[in-house]
């Protein structure tokens, strides 16, 4: 099974905006702390309740039907670390908001060796249950932001 795959998205500096005014208007009150923050099942409600929005379109174009919502924050404060996702899902789809340009998604084997990259840039259907990181070069600015969903029907097949 492929580490990740990049998905053609034709909107998706439109989507990117959408998320990233979601993202700002949940945070207005209360800025992130951790690199990973899940959304509760009101908060991703409230944003495909969104009339005509794109995201909703693409996913059904896709075929998925959106279980769980998150969003990874990278900055002077808040970092990550090679880590495995919780279980049982092994399909998410990572997409970029803001900064993504310069990091890296990197997967890793059971010794600790690089076995895939990739910038992350465009969407992917990344593959969470195989240890994997976030790495950051010089070239990138702060925030990174972008945003992870889960589905009922993970998108296996295009891991194959």
């Amino acid at each position: 099974m492929k580490s990740y795959f990049i998905l053609d998205c034709k909107k998706q500096q439109k989507i990117a905006d959408s998320l990233y005014g979601y993202y700002v208007g949940i945070t207005a009150k209360k800025s992130p702390k951790e690199f990973w923050t899940s959304l509760t099942r009101e908060q991703i409600k409230d944003y495909f309740a969104i009339p005509n929005l794109e995201l909703r379109k693409w996913f059904d174009e896709l075929g998925l039907k959106v279980r769980d919502m998150s969003f990874t924050i990278y900055n002077d404060e808040i970092k990550t670390h090679p880590h495995v996702d919780e279980p049982p899902v092994i399909a998410k789809i990572n997409f970029p908001v803001l900064n993504t340009k310069g990091t890296y998604n990197v997967w890793f084997d059971d010794n600790g060796k690089e076995i895939d990259r990739v910038e992350c840039t465009k969407p992917i259907v990344l593959r969470s249950d195989i240890l994997h990181t976030v790495e950051i070069t010089k070239e990138a600015k702060y925030p990174r932001l972008q945003f992870s969903f889960c589905f009922y029907n993970e998108p296996l097949q295009l891991l194959k």
